[in-house]
């Protein structure tokens, strides 16, 4: 620095020296959340939370808080299960799980959001449907609009086999996916509950509204063998067709069809101990393989049409077809005396469902919808079982080793539900009414002798009238109440006609503590309804050593009670899920069933019970770390019952507690490999309490896991690692321990062709698994070991075009 006196400012010149500054680089970060929330949808970041190992749908959902996929194959969002998969926005795969998380793969994803309160085509401008949870999956562009797919092949050791054939077309107005599937493997296209919840639009199932606690179960007869063939088989071989199309000519229009064609064969092999509760009988160890045959067909086609912005129509045609046959070999050791009997039976079922229905609903003002469904259903099922002992069947009074009987059931239900909705403030206020006729038939041709030969007709009618309320106090505090008296008409061929009417209330409220936590609290009575088994006015032989004893009963009214109370947080921006419920059900009157045992034979007759409930608990925690790169997760599904069985006339008590817990750890590291540790805890313990005695029994499951995955050279090669150890403790059966290591590497090549090697449960490929199963009944606990699928190691190779 210089000082310059300056006594003149005339002449002054200031010539100053430029000096150059040069500043550091300069980093600015900003990292992306991995969840944004606009309004009602979540949009995931998938690439935050991917890592690079994803091949389908599956995988991509496991790395996204929130989400889960369970033991059925159904995707969760903060423990619930979701109502809808969309691709593109379009109602594509529906409640079908596991068709869209096993075939859609991770390069087609371009971005998966979650919205909460989806609208879909029948929704109604002022009059929107409630609020439900739907997953939407937007494809990348070069998968639109032209056909894509893949073809796997692969075989190994033992004779294991899988081929695939994967087609598919996503367009902006049509959707078209068909699979051929053939293996034997045991890995079905479908689960279980998503075949139970494609039978949601028949009949009465249409007619339910959601209720205040939840969903109404779907409940079926004559279900395929094959749908819940899961880990207790021996053998089985498989071919699966599924076609889902979707087309919607404009925006206001919607066609929708899906079928699916499934043949299987299943070979079961499994080693039972029945302990029966009366304390009277010998308890009993069977010795029991199968070979089944299963064909199943269903077909539904779905048209749907917004005619104008305040009218709706939509129509569903359906077919069902099953053919389920089995060949059963069973040897029958009395423990006490070490009796043995041998059977061979014969069990055919044939089964048919067909029927439509129609819903329409329009806007007649600002204030008032209008609704109505139409439906008609038509159900038929032929049994065919065939029993030969090398002793006589003295327990049915019969002097032969040889009994065949044909039983045919048949079905024929119509119903109509209206409904008018008027808004008011705040307020909502619904009239609706609902009139149902079924009429059920069920005769039986046994060669035992005349007492098991009937023809029987039951016919129930309903009509009911409800009023339905609903207004929000405050923005955070809400509620509904529904009164909905019902009158039931029951009528019995020759035996009984009866009129049961009754008032159910229904009531639920709910409360936004903070923008992130709400709670709410519901309970409702519900009626249950007979159906024609428990009238029948003959006996019927239900296996080999049990029958059912015609009944005297007359129709009686069936309450119960249902309460749930349930809390639910969620903060986005720490990725932070959490739920937990609680359901309270308490039967008042419930039909039960009363068993007469002895070592020959079980005789079984209905009685009307007036004890019965149980609770469930439910908790579901998630957690992804910002700072590290780490996911924490937790849920248990926990259920405690109380009831009354009947035996011998004697009224037992009974408790039953079963337990599933899972905890896991999984990490996200960016072009490393991660992993996904973690233990499942499964338990059942049960207690029976009769007169003399009291039983006790119990099994339970750890399950300790790690799974790891990862890619090399440039993610050409995606390598997975499974360990999972099996321990069994039982209170009879002695079990080995099973340690089960499978894998997956998959080298992709340049021309769409991967060539992999896939193998399961290695080190038992040579044997048969011998793994543990418990199952209660109302007389006795069976505990069963069972000969399982062994393990594979199949090389394969795919081609995606």
């Amino acid at each position: 620095m210089q000082e310059i006196l300056i006594e003149k400012f005339n002449d002054l010149n200031i010539v100053l020296q430029p000096r150059i500054t040069e500043l550091k680089e300069v980093i600015v970060e900003h990292k992306t959340p991995d969840i944004v929330e606009k309004k009602d949808t979540l949009l995931y970041n998938l690439n935050n939370l991917l890592v690079g190992s994803e091949l389908k749908l599956s995988d991509v959902i496991k790395k996204l808080p929130g989400l889960s996929i369970d033991s059925n194959k159904k995707i969760r969002f903060n423990g619930n299960i979701l109502d809808h998969i969309l691709i593109d926005g379009d109602e594509f795969f529906r409640d079908n799980h596991q068709l869209a998380t096993e075939n859609i793969t991770a390069e087609m994803i371009d971005k998966i959001e979650l919205l909460k309160n989806y609208q879909d085509l029948s929704s109604l401008k002022g009059f929107e449907n409630s609020g439900e949870n739907a997953l939407n999956i937007k494809i990348k562009k070069n998968f639109k609009d032209n056909f894509k797919g893949n073809i796997d092949i692969e075989g190994g050791v033992k004779e294991r086999y899988k081929t695939q054939g994967n087609v598919f077309n996503f367009g902006g107005k049509s959707k078209f996916h068909l699979i051929a599937n053939s293996n034997n493997l045991n890995e079905n296209i479908f689960s279980p509950l998503d075949y139970l919840e494609l039978r949601k639009i028949t009949g009465k199932n249409l007619l339910r509204d959601k209720l205040i606690l939840g969903q109404e179960v779907t409940i079926e007869k004559d279900i395929p063998s094959f749908v819940f063939a899961q880990d207790n088989i021996n053998k089985i071989d498989s071919r699966n067709v599924t076609l889902n199309f979707t087309k919607k000519p404009n925006e206001k229009k919607r066609i929708e069809l899906v079928t699916i064609f499934n043949k299987s064969r299943i070979l079961e092999k499994n080693q039972n101990l029945l302990t029966y509760l009366d304390n009277n009988s010998s308890n009993m160890i069977d010795d029991y393989s199968s070979t089944g045959n299963s064909i199943y067909n269903s077909s539904v086609f779905k048209f749907q049409n917004k005619l104008n912005e305040n009218s709706f129509f939509q129509t569903n045609f359906y077919l069902f077809l099953s053919l389920d046959k089995q060949n059963q070999d069973l040897n029958n050791l009395l423990i006490d005396n070490q009796e043995q009997t041998l059977f061979k039976n014969k069990i055919n079922l044939n089964s048919t469902k067909t029927g439509f229905n129609v819903e329409y609903k329009t806007k007649l003002s600002e204030k008032l919808l209008f609704e109505s469904v139409l439906f008609n259903d038509y159900n038929f099922s032929k049994t065919e079982k065939v029993y030969q002992s090398n002793k006589t069947f003295d327990g049915f009074n019969h002097n032969d080793n040889y009994i065949e009987q044909f039983s045919n059931f048949k079905s024929l239900s119509f119903g109509l539900k209206s409904k008018a909705t008027y808004k008011f403030n705040k307020s909502t206020l619904d009239f609706k009414f609902i009139s149902t006729l079924d009429n059920e038939s069920l005769s039986n041709i046994n060669n035992i002798n005349s007492f098991y030969n009937f023809d029987d007709d039951f016919l129930l009618s309903s009509n009911s009238i409800s009023t339905f309320f609903s207004s929000d106090i405050t923005k955070k505090l809400k509620y509904n109440i529904n009164l909905d008296f019902t009158n039931n008409n029951h009528e019995s061929k020759n035996n009984f006609k009866r009129t049961i009417n009754v008032l159910l209330p229904k009531f639920n409220m709910s409360y936004k503590v903070t923008s992130k936590t709400s709670c709410s609290i519901g309970y409702n009575l519900k009626i249950n309804n007979p159906n024609i088994y428990n009238f029948i006015s003959g006996n019927l032989v239900e296996n080999q050593r049990t029958t059912w004893l015609r009944s005297n009963l007359i129709s009686e009214k069936m309450l119960a009670d249902n309460i749930n109370t349930s809390i639910n947080y969620i903060d986005i921006t720490k990725s932070i899920f959490f739920n937990f419920s609680i359901s309270y059900s308490n039967n008042r009157k419930q039909l039960a069933t009363n068993f007469n045992n002895d070592n020959l034979a079980t005789i079984q007759e209905y009685q009307y019970i007036d004890f019965g409930n149980s609770t469930n608990f439910s908790l579901t925690f998630d957690k992804k770390f910002k700072q590290i790169p780490l996911g924490l997760g937790f849920s248990s599904n926990n259920s405690i019952s109380y009831n009354k069985t009947i035996s011998n006339n004697i009224k037992n008590n009974n408790r039953f507690n079963q337990n599933n817990i899972d905890f896991n750890l999984k990490s996200y590291f960016k072009n490393k490999p991660n992993f996904d540790i973690g233990i499942i805890y499964l338990s059942n313990f049960n207690q029976f309490e009769t007169e003399i005695a009291t039983n006790k029994s119990e099994l339970q499951t750890y399950i300790p896991y790690i799974k790891l995955e990862g890619t090399l050279f440039n993610k050409k090669i995606n390598w997975k690692i499974n360990s999972t150890y099996n321990i069994f403790d039982s209170s009879s059966f002695e079990t080995q321990n099973i340690f089960d290591l499978s894998t997956r590497v998959q080298y992709t090549t340049k021309k769409k062709i991967s060539i992999y090697f896939n193998a399961n449960n290695l080190l038992n490929i040579r044997d048969n698994n011998l793994k543990n199963n418990f199952l209660q009944t109302d007389i006795l606990l069976q505990e069963t070991s069972m000969n399982t699928l062994s393990g594979f190691a199949n090389f394969g190779i795919n081609y995606s075009f």
